[in-house]
């Protein structure tokens, strides 16, 4: 009996932790290993190529003005700090969806899934690997996501 028991829990165990890798890891949040001095550039789209945080090896920081790191709490902050709200839109677990116009995938494209939208060419400079098109969040106004991210245009025509 007590063998039957064991052989049980190899069994579950495995189960249960796989279990806990279920839905799309697009949108899951993520923080760069590497930050500059003074934060991010809200001109520019920063990618971790191979960042463990990501199930897709891709952190992205889109147009993110300041430092993810220097969140503000409910009463506020120091200047320059950002909302955990303001980082979860324009911090996050991306992949590349599509490759630039005559361009190679040395590695399979993924599909965005709900909420988020394949923006082609959103990476024009780096390696063959790395540019072409990645999953951004569609947030259009009134979304409660927006906050400070009103940037994302490119949402699906209605």
């Amino acid at each position: 009996m007590h063998r039957l028991t064991s052989g049980l829990m190899t069994i579950v165990v495995p189960l249960l932790v796989a279990a806990g890798c279920t839905g799309s890891p697009i949108g899951d949040p993520c923080v760069p290993e590497s930050i500059p001095p003074g934060g991010f550039d809200s001109r520019e789209i920063y990618l971790e190529t191979s960042s463990v945080q990501c199930r897709t090896r891709v952190c992205m920081v889109y147009q993110l003005s300041g430092d993810p790191e220097n969140l503000c709490d409910a009463t506020g902050g120091p200047a320059g700090c950002l909302s955990q709200e303001t980082v979860n839109a324009q911090v996050f677990c991306s992949c590349r969806c599509s490759i630039p116009e005559g361009g190679q995938a040395n590695t399979p494209l993924c599909d965005c899934g709900d909420g988020f939208d394949c923006v082609d060419n959103i990476v024009t400079t780096g390696g063959a690997g790395v540019r072409g098109g990645y999953c951004v969040p569609c947030i259009e106004p009134g979304n409660p996501r927006n906050l400070d991210a009103a940037l994302f245009e490119n949402c699906p025509a209605s």
